[in-house]
């Protein structure tokens, strides 16, 4: 089906009437009919019976108006886009960043973006690294948030700004502790670890197997989000990245530097060769700054004193 068949046969199923499908798209009845008989001859099936000067869909026609229903949905979404492109510091801006940025980041960076643009319209995702990565090369999103994605020939990376993973524990385990940079405290506790593989996780296993860290597994999470949350409600110890750890509460969590720090960069992912609306560039500055902020927040909270990964007291 050609777009114009689509937009009246759209038009048709909502009216129920050749008549009226024409008022609501501003044409006269004859053109109405005249493209439904050439998308029934090109489709080779009825999509409507005639009865009592209604159109009753056919069962094809319904099983059609699903889809199309949701093509409509992406046509409107082009519109929006173009007009984006065109307006710049308003419209539609679509964005996709990784679970534990869209809880912990996102949100205070929309609220500067929109202080400054309030005209502007989010549409978000939290997904996943390798979902961001389709969702762009499908041009679903404009832009994406994730902490050392993977290289893409297809996808822009920009680095934005440096981040460090720390531990966070339930704050009822420090009572008494003198030295929470040793982890004697830790052993035997009940270890949340990040079940998805990412190059991150993978050097922090290495410097724990290294460093001979007997950890007690007991949870397995898809985000720092939820190990954040788990280690809240006293379930276990994590390592999770800054920005993360910033956004829990500091009475219900004991959050301890690591030495050496494992560090990361905060990265932007785009499409390779896509025209960037506007309002992604300042997006990026109120990210940045917000990153710097959590960075600001947590460094208030954590003790002088690192825990070593070896187990030794460092500074």
């Amino acid at each position: 089906m050609r777009l114009r068949q689509i937009e009246v046969f759209r038009a048709v199923m909502q009216t129920g009437s050749a008549s009226q499908a024409a008022r609501l798209l501003n044409v006269s009845q004859p053109v109405v009919s005249r493209v439904l008989q050439h998308a029934e001859l090109q489709l080779g099936l009825p999509l409507f019976e005639r009865r009592r000067g209604r159109l009753v869909p056919t069962p094809e026609a319904r099983a059609l108006y699903v889809q199309v229903q949701r093509t409509w949905s992406e046509v409107e979404r082009i519109d929006a886009l173009a007009s984006n492109l065109r307006r710049g510091s308003s419209g539609l801006l679509r964005v996709a960043a990784t679970p534990s940025l869209a809880s912990s980041l996102l949100p205070q960076a929309l609220q500067a973006l929109r202080d400054v643009h309030p005209d502007v319209e989010c549409d978000l995702w939290a997904s996943h690294t390798g979902e961001i990565e389709a969702h762009l090369l499908a041009y679903e999103v404009d832009v994406g948030f994730s902490i050392e994605p993977a290289g893409h020939v297809a996808l822009s990376i920009t680095p934005m700004v440096e981040g460090e993973m720390v531990l966070i524990a339930p704050r009822a385990w420090g009572d008494g502790v003198m030295r929470l940079a040793d982890r004697a405290w830790l052993v035997g506790r009940p270890y949340i670890a990040l079940a998805e593989a990412t190059a991150l996780g993978e050097r922090l296993a290495a410097q724990l197997s290294q460093a001979d860290w007997q950890a007690q597994r007991a949870y397995r999470v898809q985000t720092y989000a939820l190990a954040g949350r788990l280690v809240e409600q006293g379930l276990g110890y994590a390592f999770v990245d800054a920005y993360t750890a910033a956004q829990l509460d500091p009475l219900r969590v004991i959050m301890v530097g690591l030495s050496p720090a494992p560090r990361f960069e905060l990265c932007m992912m785009r499409g390779a060769g896509v025209a960037a609306p506007a309002l992604v560039g300042r997006l990026e500055i109120c990210l940045r700054e917000t990153a710097r902020e959590c960075a600001r927040t947590l460094a208030g909270r954590l003790p002088k004193a690192r825990l070593g990964l070896g187990g030794d007291l460092a500074s």
